[in-house]
């Protein structure tokens, strides 16, 4: 039921993300210039938004049971220019990342730990980042231990 939970919420944080593909440039001057120039940029293979949705769900439930889990995101992005005589590459203009986790020891001298990261690319017009976790130790001398990170950069 919590793993339905978390995976519901990673989708509808991720959602909005889906809408960055729409849209462009506001129509101020020329409308054929500027629907040249947004044609250009999605013909020209670079995105114009880069998601990055990372979950996970860590349990120890058992009498003395461990468990250990570690994610990693790393989001692409290449860098303007390349200088050294390589093509350039692009980047995305709007990135959001979303990290979400739940690390639970339940069991008596149980032990569960979590550790999430992300990193998205750097460079970018917009980041946006949602972290959530949910972390708890329930029975006695049990611990749970979680780290939830979302960088952006190198």
């Amino acid at each position: 039921m919590l793993r339905v939970s978390l995976t519901a919420l990673g989708l509808l944080a991720a959602l909005p993300a889906v809408a960055q593909d729409r849209g462009g440039l506001a129509m101020r001057n020329s409308p054929i210039a500027e629907l040249g120039q947004i044609e250009a940029n999605t013909n020209s293979g670079c995105p114009l938004s880069s998601t990055s949705v990372t979950v996970g769900v860590n349990q120890a439930t058992a009498f003395g049971s461990s468990a250990q889990q570690r994610l990693g995101t790393f989001g692409g992005g290449g860098s303007f220019g390349g200088g050294g005589g390589g093509s350039s590459s692009c980047r995305p203009l709007v990135s959001t990342q979303v990290v979400a986790g739940a690390n639970l020891a339940l069991g008596n001298g149980s032990s569960a730990g979590q550790t999430i990261t992300a990193r998205g690319p750097s460079g970018v017009l917009a980041t946006n980042t949602f972290t959530r976790g949910y972390n708890a130790g329930f029975g006695a001398s049990s611990s749970a231990t979680q780290r939830l990170t979302n960088l952006t950069g190198r």
